[in-house]
């Protein structure tokens, strides 16, 4: 009889559920004897209260000036995590464009279409504010078409219509077509604003030492652009303190340190500006930089002080109370961080299944995590577990992960089973389509395949994606006669398949919605695939394995492949006829 799942807050009685055990309360263990648990919180707190009161009584006492050693390392570190997210944030944004313009690339060249001004438009709302796209035609030294599309940039240039210099990519479309995209300096500056981090700092591009693409803070009008030249030069903009950040001057002076800075009076006050070179991609010779008002930047060097030889008592004691206190945690966090790791693989058969303890709040975890192991094993009877592995490995967990690539496809069918299970009881027709799905599965497993879903009592699986798979098409074909081989092998003469293989270009990552995700591929050599299997039964009706490969899965496979043609054919909702070749 089915049991009875009760809501959270209620009892299997109808009334309300029993109270959460209190932590830090006796309570009857699984014998019926009392158990003292002592919170987590409470025992750190003891400890390390009393550690802190200690340590900083001496600080406190003690501090008169600051270990600037120390605060500058910090400095150091802060400068260059700055300066990091700054680089990160302009190579993304020249990447996102390169992007763009090749995936337009790649689908005018798929189509064989030419762009208009209607379809122009609709790529235009894909660019950042103030940036333009223009078509033209392409002259003689046009990249060959079977070379994949390149990105190039220029250097900051007057361009009519725009008021300021503008930075230019241009992507050959090998239809005759070129298309440009223009980036007037506004949409650095608005790449500037995502560069500032904390509201006291201002974010700075630079063309080399003197030519200024974007100072935080001065209008579009500073920036105004001329023949001869395109970008302002920083001296000439005055009413920014930067533009004295080179000149000799007194008090102006280099950082010290690991990253590239200078300090230097402007306006009654000091400022310093950190920097970096860039010196790849389109950025290459730029310098990113930040501005600071130099008493900000510095506050670390006027706040601290350590006198150790005066904690070292208190740290001596901390040092030991700390070591007591891991020995207690040490041990079941150790256990648990074994346990997330075997379940971060999969291995729920291997998961340790957690003690009891003292602690209350470890003893929570504890019998929660077995919980979860249970619940997870179960789940993932109803998961492709193998394709999960691989995308953790790849690292492709966060949601959307979706790009184009090259693929097989692979499609079976048991063929006339919607007969045979007519004449079959429920247990036998399920226990008949496991031993089927367990024949398939484990001869694409064994070659690296992923299936992606089981089509009633057929599969679809696929070799190329999550991780790469440069041989897919031998991968996928060796895959097939394997499990050719293992159904012609089997004593059971009524198990009959039929196989599908192509490849081509497709769409794959996560499809789906917020709350149900698939990893999948879709795209017409998905539905190739599948005519191909449908193909089969007009080939060879009785056969008990027949698979059937396109004529673009045989261009990838070694030399020297055992394959019978069988001609061109036109299949079924495809206008284009389609090489065919049997391999079983």
């Amino acid at each position: 009889m089915a049991r009875e799942i009760l809501p959270p807050d209620r009892s299997a009685s109808g009334g309300p559920a029993p109270a959460a055990p209190d932590p830090g309360k006796r309570q009857l263990n699984a014998e019926g004897r009392f158990r003292f648990r002592l919170p987590v919180g409470v025992a750190l707190g003891l400890v390390f209260s009393l550690l802190l009161v200690v340590i900083c009584g001496i600080i406190i006492t003690y501090m008169t000036s600051a270990d600037r050693r120390i605060a500058g390392r910090l400095l150091d570190e802060q400068g260059s995590a700055v300066l990091k997210g700054n680089v990160a944030v302009l190579e993304a944004f020249f990447k996102e464009q390169e992007q763009l313009y090749r995936s337009i690339a790649v689908h005018v060249t798929e189509t064989g279409t030419k762009l208009n001004e209607s379809r122009l438009e609709g790529y235009q709302d894909l660019l950042p504010k103030g940036a333009k796209l223009e078509l033209t035609q392409a002259g003689p030294g046009a990249n060959p078409a079977d070379l994949p599309p390149s990105v190039v940039w220029s250097g900051f240039h007057v361009q009519t219509g725009f008021a300021t210099a503008v930075k230019s990519a241009e992507v050959n479309l090998n239809n005759g077509q070129v298309l440009r995209g223009h980036y007037p300096q506004p949409v650095f500056s608005a790449l500037a604003e995502a560069m500032e981090w904390e509201g006291r700092q201002r974010a700075f591009l630079l063309d080399g030492r003197d030519k200024a693409i974007v100072v935080a803070g001065l209008p579009e009008s500073d920036f105004a652009a001329t023949p001869e030249s395109p970008l302002p030069t920083l001296s000439s903009l005055t009413t920014s303190p930067l533009h004295l950040i080179w000149k000799d001057q007194e008090r102006a002076h280099s950082m010290g340190g690991s990253i590239d800075g200078r300090v230097f009076p402007a306006d009654n006050r000091m400022f310093t500006a950190i920097y970096t070179d860039v010196n790849a991609g389109p950025a290459k010779g730029w310098i990113v930089g930040t501005l600071y008002q130099a008493d900000e930047f510095g506050a670390a060097l006027d706040q601290t002080q350590i006198v150790l030889y005066a904690a070292l008592v208190a740290l001596v004691v901390g040092a030991v109370l700390s070591f007591l206190v891991g020995r207690m945690l040490g041990r079941p966090l150790g256990r648990l961080a074994h346990t997330a790791v075997e379940m971060r693989n999969l291995d729920f058969e291997a998961a340790e299944r957690l003690p009891r303890s003292r602690l209350a709040e470890l003893d929570d975890v504890n019998q929660a995590f077995n919980g979860s192991i249970g619940a997870l094993n179960a789940f993932a009877k109803y998961v492709p577990r193998q394709l999960v592995s691989r995308l953790i490995e790849e690292g492709m967990t966060s949601a959307r992960n979706i790009e184009i690539k090259e693929m097989t496809i692979v499609f079976t069918d048991l063929v006339g089973f919607t007969d045979m299970a007519s004449h079959m009881s429920a247990a036998e027709t399920a226990a008949y389509l496991n031993g089927y799905f367990e024949t398939v599965s484990q001869a694409i497993a064994e070659r690296e395949g992923t299936i992606d879903k089981f089509l009633g009592d057929g599969v679809m699986a696929f070799w190329g994606a999550p991780s790469d798979q440069p041989d897919h098409a031998a991968k996928a074909i060796a895959a097939v006669k394997a499990l050719a081989d293992r159904i012609a092998a089997m004593p059971d003469g009524h198990m009959r398949v039929r196989i599908g293989v192509h490849t081509g270009k497709v769409v794959v990552g996560d499809i789906g919605s917020a709350a149900r995700m698939n990893y999948t591929v879709i795209g017409d050599a998905v539905n190739v695939a599948a005519r191909l299997q449908e193909h089969g039964k007009s080939v060879d009706p009785g056969a008990k394995v027949i698979a059937l490969v396109s004529g673009e899965t045989m261009t990838h496979l070694p030399e020297g492949t055992s394959a019978t043609s069988l001609g061109t054919v036109h299949l079924r909702g495809r206008t284009e006829p389609l090489s065919v070749f049997r391999i079983a």
